[in-house]
């Protein structure tokens, strides 16, 4: 178990602790279990991978904005070459706002209209770094203040995000079942044609590629860490043998067995 403490001043308002930049973390990364004594928020900007929080895997792709809280116990996986910004903050107020965007330990999603904004706030904290004259304390501060203004504004259960977000949570808690897109679909209460609209130009992705991106993810896992047969593993993750490893090469670059033999 790994514990991570940033020297910080406690103070009330929002503070940025520090800041840094991830270049092309390779695939099959794993690090933690870690537990952290302040607030960190990531982007991912390229690549993917997952965040085990108390024990809840989150699957990660490229867009998705993450927080994660003091005292969360947390492993990083990746499943592919993976690029990011983050930064630590902390503050007597940061957990009241937090909750106010609807962001917890079960969900550390930030929405993903918030993505640029977050992430752009993140570029400009780095840049800072090695300015010092009086103002760029106040200028770094304004960036934190940024992103949690970009976070309030776009609250979790907000507009349609809210129907994409329960749809992104039902497939990391049933990925393993064969469920459909209209199934998932009629479970947030939407038509099938414009929920798969509405997720598509939320996430990125049509819903379809995301469940199976997901499910490739989940099967990574398996093949890393258990010596679970191959027609065992797709079975587990929801998926046709027949199609298991047309899918995993397409999103992975490579066949299952290949994957398990790097481990």
């Amino acid at each position: 178990m790994i514990y991570e403490h940033y020297a910080k001043e406690r103070r009330e308002e929002p503070i940025l602790c520090y800041c840094d930049r991830d270049v092309g973390v390779s695939a099959g990364i794993r690090y933690g279990p870690v537990i952290r004594d302040i607030y960190i928020i990531e982007c991912c900007t390229e690549g993917g991978g997952s965040v085990v929080i108390n024990g809840r895997e989150f699957a990660l792709s490229a867009g998705s904005c993450f927080v994660l809280l003091p005292g969360d116990t947390v492993i990083h996986t990746t499943s592919e070459r993976r690029c990011g910004v983050w930064c630590a903050v902390d503050g007597n107020t940061v957990a009241g706002a937090l909750s106010a965007a609807g962001i917890t330990s079960e969900n550390p999603f930030a929405p993903r209209e918030a993505f640029f904004t977050v992430m752009h706030a993140i570029e400009r904290m780095l840049s800072l770094r090695g300015e010092s004259d009086p103002g760029a304390e106040w200028r770094r501060t304004a960036c934190v203040y940024e992103i949690f203004g970009a976070l309030l504004r776009t609250g979790r259960e907000s507009g349609s995000n809210g129907s994409v977000q329960k749809a992104i949570g039902l497939m990391e808690s049933c990925y393993h079942t064969r469920m459909t897109v209209g199934e998932i679909a009629a479970r947030v209460g939407l038509d099938r044609a414009y929920f798969s609209t509405l997720f598509k130009a939320e996430v990125g992705r049509s819903p379809h590629a995301y469940l199976s991106a997901l499910r490739i993810r989940k099967a990574c896992a398996l093949l890393r860490e258990t010596d679970t047969p191959i027609s065992a593993v797709a079975e587990a993750v929801g998926l046709d043998m027949r199609n298991f490893a047309r899918l995993f090469k397409s999103e992975m670059g490579t066949t299952p067995g290949q994957y398990r033999g790097r481990f």
